[in-house]
């Protein structure tokens, strides 16, 4: 373990993990926690009235976490909660059906440590896939970066990262929004990034499972919220109009994001209407091969 980390101890770091119904993927989740290089941990395992058997295998971890139950709320509930039940010094979230490198808290702790100007601190993320246990990564940063306009880079998707370890009373200062059922991760880190200047490590800090049942395939919930992310994050009192020059592309992303999505679900029609809108927000973004590529293949896949 680092030295400069032996001398500052104990500080406690919180990792909050939501679930429901990952009972299959849970216990993954919480054993990289349990194997961190830095080991003053409160692992807080939120179940979100899960009907699986999740409170049976939590039960193999229960004197080393925290384990808390609650009627079904979604997420941003669950998350919050999580914050509540928080003691530590510092608080970084996991979904369960991901999990964490071994190192994972020790080098963005270390971080946070030297620099007390630095408010979070996030890194890359390996992607898994869940059946067959193959991991791949793509390095988007090539240094360390570290900046106070985060918040662009992640409303306009200009950097992939991981999880964010966060000082706690940064975290604390702001909550999930519970009436958001997909981008609230957005909507509370937008207010994380826009608060404090924060650093990015050119490395995997985590890794994060693909299948099929992802909470991001849910296509209902999906449709069912469109774009309402782009107001409810823009025209938020919190940001004082300071983002609204960017909310024409980030309307253009979230199409895209919507698209994305329908096209994976073989949806290809409804996909193709929302990669028209995009382009109308902004026709620049033709250039995007990937989505554009997609675009053709959904009008031969009818």
């Amino acid at each position: 373990m680092n030295a400069d980390l032996k001398r500052r101890d104990p500080l406690l770091v919180s990792i909050i993990i939501s679930t429901y119904n990952y009972a299959t993927y849970l216990p993954k989740a919480i054993r990289s926690c349990l194997n961190q290089t830095y080991k003053y941990l409160e692992v807080i395992v939120v179940d979100d009235g899960s009907t699986d058997n999740t409170s049976d295998v939590v039960q193999e971890f229960i004197d080393k976490i925290i384990y808390v139950y609650q009627e079904n709320q979604g997420v941003s509930s669950a998350r919050n909660t999580g914050l509540d039940h928080a003691t530590g010094d510092f608080i970084t979230f996991l979904d369960a059906d991901d999990s964490l490198t071994n190192d994972s808290i020790e080098v963005r702790l270390d971080v946070l440590l030297k620099h007390d100007e630095i408010g979070f601190v996030m890194g890359e993320s390996y992607s898994e896939d869940t059946y067959s246990g193959r991991l791949s990564y793509r390095q988007k940063v090539k240094k360390v970066l570290i900046s106070d306009r985060f918040y662009e880079d992640h409303l306009m998707k200009r950097i992939s990262f991981g999880p964010a370890l966060i000082r706690s009373n940064l975290a604390k200062r702001f909550r999930f929004p519970a009436h958001i059922t997909n981008g609230e991760d957005v909507a509370y880190f937008t207010k994380i990034s826009f608060s404090a200047k924060g650093c990015i490590l050119p490395k995997p800090v985590a890794v994060v499972g693909r299948h099929p049942g992802g909470q991001h395939r849910d296509i209902e919930k999906i449709l069912r919220q469109g774009v309402n992310l782009v107001s409810e994050i823009i025209d938020d009192p919190y940001y004082g109009g300071a983002l609204n020059h960017l909310r024409k592309e980030f309307m253009s992303i979230r199409y895209l994001s919507i698209f994305r999505s329908l096209y994976l679900s073989k949806n290809y029609q409804i996909a193709r209407k929302y990669y028209r809108l995009a382009l109308s927000e902004k026709p620049s973004n033709i250039v995007k091969l990937g989505y554009l590529t997609k675009f053709i293949k959904a009008y031969l896949r009818q």
